[in-house]
């Protein structure tokens, strides 16, 4: 590499601040400056509005661009594709919060001429289409390296989209130590969200989608014996109003809580007592990592992902899709609150140990230098080429 530090374009379309745009906000404030200049590149989504004006604040370029969604929008498409020319001596790393996301900038990134590609998959799922299939193919064809967040998306990768396995980089999600609530937060917090100050709290936190099995999750609290613990929901998603309906339905009004979408949410792991997860499916997910850095103990569905990361000491897993279950390893740990707070102990060991932030920096710093040097390699190889005999 040269002295000039590289431009990194960091590209997500999420359109709430969830965990992949968790990971990005790490990225761009962890990279060293002397070698990588972040730019982190997200919809123009009000929800992230928030999030941007913190990353311009600490020195971050922020650029909104709306996701190419489908292939008609030729005039999106013009659009990114200035852009995408008028820094093509970067490094794009695209971040796909689904498996169909941004799947048209990479074409339009080799048209720039943009000078190396990274494409992180944050969630394993298969196609659901077959020119889906076949574009994402493509796409990934034309990493200079792809990046799986779990083992179980490499896999995904290879069985879906025939990417040989050695040419797959996995890279744990990775997340800072626990954020403490300022003096009195906790009690604050608890008036804010109607709980008891000295109420039994869990706490879920994700994209009120169907992935994260709210719906699963209030079936499974409805199973709990009286008088039940409260339970957080932190998050917004399409779901909200039809998940809302549900727990009235199940006469959980006056137990759970949706509390909407939080500016920072590890800042408020330190308010609940236990955290639980009831996904369909996931890459890895940061909030469970969240949770567990905080101290929580943890009730997680054992989809591939999580189970790369709980343990028998560290948390209790249910069958996925299985909300007896899941209400039975919650009573479980309310009535032995002992055990508990010693899962919520070895939980944090665990992720200061395999899951800190700084780990997962240095990883990617070293992927941006490997593509760097083989799209430097290649291209030299294509001047030889072309040199007359």
């Amino acid at each position: 590499m040269s002295d000039a530090p590289v431009p990194v374009l960091l590209v997500e379309s999420g359109r709430v601040r969830g965990g992949t745009e968790r990971v990005v906000d790490a990225l761009a404030r962890g990279l060293d400056r002397r070698h990588f200049q972040p730019w982190v590149v997200i919809e123009p989504a009000p929800a992230l509005d928030e999030w941007a004006d913190d990353l311009r604040r600490d020195g971050v370029p922020v650029v909104r661009r709306a996701e190419i969604t489908n292939r008609l929008q030729w005039g999106r498409a013009a659009g990114w594709f200035r852009f995408l020319r008028r820094r093509r001596h970067a490094l794009l790393h695209l971040h796909h919060v689904f498996s169909s996301a941004d799947r048209y900038l990479t074409p339009l990134a080799h048209l720039a001429g943009i000078r190396a590609v990274v494409i992180t998959e944050h969630v394993g799922a298969g196609p659901h289409s077959a020119g889906q299939r076949w574009l994402k193919r493509w796409e990934l064809s034309r990493a200079d390296v792809p990046v799986a967040v779990s083992r179980a998306v490499a896999s995904t990768l290879t069985e879906h989209y025939g990417v040989a396995p050695e040419l797959v980089e996995v890279v744990a999600n990775g997340v800072p130590g626990p954020t403490p609530l300022p003096e009195g937060g906790r009690q604050r917090l608890r008036r804010a969200w109607d709980v008891p100050a000295d109420a039994r709290l869990w706490l879920t936190v994700g994209r009120l989608e169907d992935q994260k099995g709210i719906d699963l999750l209030l079936t499974a609290w409805a199973a709990l014996p009286e008088p039940r613990p409260y339970l957080a929901v932190v998050g917004e998603g399409s779901r909200r109003a039809a998940l809302e309906a549900q727990a009235g339905g199940l006469g959980l009004a006056s137990r759970v809580r949706f509390v909407g979408a939080v500016p920072e949410a590890r800042a408020v792991y330190g308010v609940a007592d236990a955290f639980v997860l009831a996904s369909r499916f996931e890459g890895m997910p940061l909030a469970l990592l969240e949770a567990m850095a905080a101290g929580l103990p943890v009730v997680a569905a054992a989809v591939e992902g999580v189970t790369e990361v709980v343990d028998a000491g560290s948390g209790r897993l249910v069958p996925p899709l299985d909300p007896p279950a899941l209400a039975a390893a919650v009573a479980e740990l309310e009535r032995d609150t002992g055990r508990a707070r010693v899962l919520g102990e070895q939980a944090a060991a665990r992720i200061a140990e395999r899951y800190g932030d700084a780990r997962m920096v240095d990883a990617y710093e070293a992927i941006y230098r490997r593509a760097l040097r083989l799209t430097a390699g290649a291209q030299a190889a294509a001047g030889r080429r072309a040199e007359p005999q």
